[in-house]
C-alpha cells in the first residue's frame, strides 16, 4: 500500500507537513510498561520516523551495559513463536510471561530469552514497516547517565544497517520527543534537567491501578505553535478594515446600486461581501446619519452596539427583493457580523509575539567565532528561530498595517455568479501574496542586520520556505506558545525535602525564567480549579487523586519502593499514613491548605486517608485498559508537540477511571 493512501486519514489532519514532522522524530521511551507501550504504539501507528525503547533487564550486565553504550543500540530482534509466551503475569500484552523476560541467555530449550525493551520493539516494529524501531538494556534506569545518551542520540542517531523494508536513517532526526512510562522520581528528575538543557521535549505518563496521569515538559524555550486549527475560524474578509484594500473595492465597485438592480437572477447572485459593503455604506446614511468621508484618514462608522447591529440586520433583510428566494441575502444577515468584528490580531498573539526579543534572537541566531566548520549548534532548535524570524517580521509587518495581519487569503463559500465570485477569489489571493512578500522582505531585512550586527557571521537560521511562509501567514491570526515548568522545579516545589533532589546539582534551579511567576500562576490556577469539583462525587475530583499519585511518589524516594509493598494489615495502614501525611504537605506547598474544598475533602482526616488507603491498596498495579486510556491521551499530545499544530494541555492531564472522569491542571 502507498504511504500517501495508508495515511490518507491523518493526513486529513495536519496535512503533509505535519505528516512530514513526524516522520521525521525519533521518539525515546524509558520503559517498557503497558501506558509506555500504548504511548508507543499510536506513534508507530500514524508512522513516526523511528523509535528506542530503553528499559531495564538482566540481559545487560555492567560491563554489557558499558559496551552497549560505545556501540550504540540495536536493532529490533526477529522473533518467533517459541520466545512468546503470553501468560496471566503479564499486564501489558506487548510483553510475554516474566518467566520469558529474563538472563538474554537461553531457557534450556537452546531459545534465546530477551529482555523487555527488545521484545516490546520487535512487536510494536511489526505494526508499521515503515517505521525503524530500536532497542538498548541497561542493568538499570536509575543512575543511568541520560546526559551521555541524549547527546548520543542527537549527534549519532541509530541507523538501520540492514535491507530491511523500512527507509534507513542517514540524517539526523529534526526533532526528539522522550516518554518516560511509569518511572519513579529516581529517574524522572535528572531526566527532566537533561531534557530541559537540550531543549528536548518531555513526556510523563503514569498508570498505576485506576489512576493515571500525562505530564508534558515542552521543550526551552518554549513550544511553538504555527497552526492551532481552531474550529470557529473566523472568516479573514477585512470588511471592517479602513481602507479596504485595493482589489477589495474595486471588485466591490462592480455592483454599482443594488437597489437599481432590475434583474431578480443578477440580484440574487451578488456575493453577500458587496451587499455587506453597499449595506454599511446605506446604514451610515440613513441609520446613524454618518455620510460616508471619501478621507482614508478618517475611519467611518461600524456598527458598535447591540441596537446598532440589529437595526443593521434589518437594513439588509429590507434590501432583498424576495428573501425567501434570495439565498445571498439569508447569507447576508448571517455574516453580518464580520462588518464589524475586528480584523486585528488578538491579545493572545500580542503576547506571542512580546515573547520574541529582537536582541536575543540575534544572539541565538548567529554563530559563534569559535565554531568549527559550522559544527557548532544553537542553544535555541532551528525551528523555534524559524518561528522567532517570522514573529519579528510580523511585529515589523503589524505596526506598518495597524495592526492587521498579512491576509490569509481564502474566501468561504457564498451563493455567487461564476464572475463575480472569481473576480473576489483572486482580489483576496492577490494581496495574500502580497502581504506574503512584503513578510519575506522584512525576514530577509532582520537577517542582513543579525548579519551585519555580527560583522559577517554565519547564522544559523536562514528564510524559510515559501510552503512555511505561506503556512504562518495563514495563521498569523492564531499563533501561540506554550510554557510549561520543568518538572524537576515542579518537584523542589511540591516536596522540597524529597532525597531525590539530591541527584541534582544546586545550580539546576538558578537557570530557569519567570520560577516565581510560573509558580504564582500556577497556584492561582489550581485555587481555581477547586471552584469547579466533579459535580457527582466532589472526592472523585481528579486533583484529589493527583496529590494522592503525587504522595505515592514522596514515599517512593523515601523506601526506594511504592506503599502497600508488604501485604500484612498493619504494614498497608502504616503506610496509609504516611502517604497521608506527604498528601497533606504536598496540598500546602502548593498553597490549596485555605481552599475550603481541599479542606474537606483533603485535609480532613476521614476524606484523605480514604484516598490514602485506596492508592496504597493499589500496590503499583498496573491495568492494561487505564494505560490503553492513559497512552491514548499522551500520544495525542505528542503528536501535537511533534507537528506544531493543535494546542497541547497545559499541562498535566490527570485520569480518574474509578469515575470515569479527567482533569488538565497546571503545575
Amino acid at each position: 500500500m502507498a504511504t500517501t493512501d495508508k495515511y490518507d486519514r491523518q493526513l486529513r489532519l495536519w496535512g503533509a507537513s505535519g505528516q512530514r514532522a513526524l516522520g521525521n522524530t525519533m521518539v525515546v521511551l524509558l520503559g517498557s510498561s503497558a501506558c509506555g507501550t500504548e504511548t508507543l504504539k499510536n506513534l508507530v501507528l500514524p508512522g513516526v520516523g523511528s523509535f528506542l525503547v530503553v528499559d531495564d533487564g538482566d540481559e545487560a550486565s555492567s560491563s554489557e551495559a558499558a559496551d552497549a553504550a560505545a556501540q550504540g543500540v540495536q536493532k529490533c530482534p526477529e522473533l518467533d513463536s517459541s520466545m512468546l509466551q503470553f501468560g496471566e503475569q503479564s499486564s501489558n500484552f506487548f510483553l510475554p510471561a516474566p518467566s520469558k523476560v529474563a538472563t538474554g541467555g537461553d531457557d534450556g530449550n537452546n531459545n534465546k530469552k530477551l529482555s523487555k525493551a527488545a521484545i516490546s520493539c520487535a512487536l510494536l516494529s511489526e505494526l508499521n514497516p515503515d517505521v525503524l524501531g530500536f532497542h538498548y538494556t541497561v542493568p538499570s534506569l536509575e543512575g543511568l547517565d541520560y546526559s551521555a545518551l541524549l547527546e548520543k542520540i542527537k549527534q549519532d542517531p541509530p541507523s538501520d544497517g540492514s535491507s530491511s523494508s523500512a527507509t534507513t536513517t542517514t540524517t539526523l532526526p529534526q526533532k526528539i520527543l522522550v516518554i518516560a512510562a511509569d518511572q519513579p522520581s529516581t529517574v524522572t528528575l535528572p531526566l527532566s534537567y537533561e531534557c530541559h538543557n537540550r531543549s528536548i521535549p518531555l513526556l510523563v505518563v503514569r498508570s498505576y491501578g485506576l489512576l493515571g496521569y500525562a505530564r508534558i515538559q515542552t521543550a526551552t524555550p518554549y513550544h511553538c505553535i504555527t497552526e492551532a486549527k481552531k474550529s470557529n475560524r473566523i472568516p479573514d474578509l477585512r470588511l471592517s478594515a479602513w481602507p479596504l484594500f485595493e482589489g477589495l473595492k474595486n471588485v466591490a465597485s462592480t455592483v454599482s446600486n443594488l437597489d437599481e438592480m432590475d434583474d431578480t437572477k443578477d440580484h440574487s447572485h451578488v456575493p453577500f461581501v458587496i451587499v455587506l459593503l453597499q449595506a454599511l455604506d446605506k446604514w451610515r446614511g440613513t441609520v446613524v446619519s454618518a455620510p460616508f468621508n471619501p478621507d482614508p484618514a478618517v475611519r467611518p462608522r461600524y456598527p458598535e452596539t447591540f441596537q446598532e447591529k440589529e437595526d443593521f440586520r434589518k437594513l439588509v433583510k429590507g434590501m432583498a427583493k424576495n428573501l425567501n428566494n434570495e439565498i445571498n441575502f439569508e447569507e447576508s444577515i448571517r455574516e453580518a457580523h464580520l462588518t464589524w468584528v475586528d480584523g486585528r490580531v488578538s491579545d493572545e498573539v500580542k503576547e506571542v509575539l512580546d515573547r520574541v526579543d529582537e536582541k536575543e534572537f540575534f544572539a541565538s541566531a548567529v554563530k559563534s567565532e569559535m565554531d568549527v566548520e559550522g559544527s557548532a549548534t544553537s542553544s535555541v532548535p532551528a525551528h523555534v528561530l524559524q518561528f522567532q524570524l517570522l514573529a519579528l517580521a510580523l511585529k515589523r509587518f503589524l505596526k506598518q498595517n495597524d495592526d492587521y495581519p498579512p491576509l490569509e487569503g481564502k474566501i468561504p463559500d457564498m451563493t455567487s455568479d461564476t464572475a463575480r465570485f472569481v473576480a473576489l477569489q483572486e482580489a483576496y489571493q492577490k494581496q495574500a501574496e502580497q502581504d506574503r512578500a512584503t513578510i519575506c522582505e522584512i525576514a530577509k531585512a532582520l537577517l542582513d542586520e543579525c548579519k551585519q550586527a555580527s560583522n559577517g557571521c554565519d547564522l544559523h537560521v536562514s528564510i524559510p520556505s515559501d510552503d512555511e511562509i505561506v503556512t504562518f501567514c495563514k495563521n498569523a491570526r492564531y499563533l501561540r506558545i506554550l510554557e510549561t515548568r520543568p518538572l524537576f522545579a515542579e518537584y523542589k516545589v511540591q516536596d522540597p525535602a524529597s532525597p531525590t533532589l539530591s541527584i541534582l546539582k544546586p545550580t539546576s534551579f538558578e537557570n530557569i525564567p519567570n520560577f516565581d511567576t510560573i509558580q504564582a500562576d500556577a497556584r492561582d490556577d489550581l485555587q481555581s480549579a477547586m471552584f469547579d469539583p466533579y459535580e457527582t462525587d466532589p472526592i472523585q475530583t481528579p486533583l484529589l487523586w493527583w496529590i494522592a499519585l503525587r504522595a505515592c511518589d514522596a514515599f517512593y524516594d523515601r523506601h526506594e519502593h511504592y506503599p502497600g509493598k508488604h501485604e500484612q494489615e498493619l504494614a498497608l495502614e502504616s503506610d496509609a499514613n504516611e502517604v497521608y501525611k506527604f498528601m497533606t504537605q504536598i496540598a500546602t506547598n502548593l498553597g490549596l491548605s485555605e481552599c475550603d474544598f481541599i479542606k474537606e475533602h483533603l485535609l480532613d482526616s476521614s476524606k484523605g486517608k480514604d484516598l490514602a488507603r485506596e492508592v496504597v491498596r493499589y500496590d503499583e498495579a498496573e491495568i492494561h485498559n487505564i494505560a490503553a486510556v492513559v497512552g491514548g491521551v499522551a500520544s495525542q499530545e505528542a503528536v501535537k508537540l511533534i507537528t506544531g499544530q493543535y494546542v497541547p494541555f497545559d499541562d498535566t492531564y490527570v485520569y480518574n477511571g474509578i469515575a470515569s472522569t479527567a482533569g488538565v491542571y497546571r503545575f
